[in-house]
């Protein structure tokens, strides 16, 4: 699969005969055969994991499919505005947490997918497909804030670990994970938390607001001593990495 950046939390994933993109918030998309069959993850309705721009898509790939956490309301006047016919509607599944799905890849072929519940808002998406597992945690982190009370600091540690043993012990190829330096000394944490549970193959970072320096600051913390070399190095958008 070839793996490319788009932005924030934005990735698309090419294969031989379908394509994915998750939380596409701006960017390029690069160019995919009209042929190949276009799945469209948003893990929830926060304007930097959902534009909905991403209709427009059905020009260049008739029968692209939209997998859409139910948090995300396509009200009248967004649908006017693409023109999403009932066949449109018909194209967009909602999910919702917990949950598992099947999709077909155009050629036979099954996509599995099992959503995890968000921390913040909507899911995460765990999928197989070709021998291949992604993850993609949306929104799903280990948010710590300075100045929160410890209860809610309680309550977000044992809802995030809770998620986290759904993916204890799987081996993943290829993560998409927040590491936000808004976090200050707790940016760590998620990450962290989720190589040491799942035998991940690449991690990607995302949700780091531009401020690429924060994946070396990661690389060079003591807790990453083990997976390091696994950790993706992201410089700009439309950086793309086959695996």
């Amino acid at each position: 699969m070839k793996v490319t950046y788009l932005g924030h939390s934005g990735f698309s994933l090419e294969w031989e005969n379908c394509f994915w993109v998750f939380d596409y918030h701006e960017g390029e998309l690069p160019e995919f055969s009209a042929k190949k069959q276009g799945f469209v993850f948003v893990s929830h309705k926060h304007g930097d994991h959902f534009n909905p721009e991403i209709f427009r898509w059905r020009e260049l790939c008739p029968g692209i499919e939209y997998i859409l956490d139910k948090g995300v309301y396509l009200n009248r006047s967004l649908k006017e505005r693409y023109r999403l016919t009932e066949w449109d509607l018909q194209q967009i599944q909602a999910v919702g947490a917990r949950q598992s799905y099947e999709l077909e890849d155009g050629q036979g072929e099954v996509i599995r997918l099992r959503t995890l519940k968000s921390t913040d808002c909507g899911v995460a998406f765990l999928l197989e497909y070709q021998g291949k597992r992604v993850y993609h945690a949306g929104d799903l982190n280990w948010w710590l804030w300075e100045g929160e009370s410890k209860q809610s600091a309680n309550n977000m540690t044992a809802n995030f670990l809770r998620e986290m043993e759904e993916l204890s012990g799987l081996e993943i190829d290829a993560a998409f994970v927040p590491l936000d330096p808004r976090q200050g000394k707790d940016a760590w944490l998620g990450m962290d938390a989720l190589m040491g549970r799942a035998e991940v193959k690449r991690v990607f970072p995302m949700h780091f607001w531009n401020d690429y320096s924060i994946i070396g600051k990661m690389k060079e913390q003591p807790c990453a001593r083990e997976y390091r070399e696994r950790i993706v190095e992201i410089e700009r958008p439309g950086q793309s990495w086959e695996i």
